[in-house]
């Protein structure tokens, strides 16, 4: 997505984006709030990643252009985040 069109598309639903990013910093939040127990930040992560997942074909199919490549693409993405952001939890 070019960046003329993101700016578009955030003006257009900004609630969408909102939740987005809310739902983001609550893991954030999360995942800095208990440093002590890795399975939760684990499960946190997780949940971030689906949550992120599910946002991604909700709002593709309400701007009628949700396709497999698409869930593909947030698929790949959130289990790349996991990957990444998991090796470094398990590493600590």
């Amino acid at each position: 997505m070019s960046q003329i069109t993101f700016a578009k598309d955030l003006s257009r639903h900004p609630l969408h984006y909102f939740s987005l990013l809310v739902m983001e910093l609550v893991g954030l939040w999360g995942l800095l709030w208990f440093t002590y127990d890795s399975y939760m930040r684990f499960a946190i992560l997780l949940s971030m990643a689906a949550g992120y997942v599910v946002w991604g074909v909700i709002h593709h199919h309400q701007h009628r252009d949700l396709h497999i490549k698409i869930v593909f693409e947030y698929l790949l993405m959130a289990v790349l985040a996991v990957l990444i952001i998991g090796s470094l939890i398990y590493r600590t």
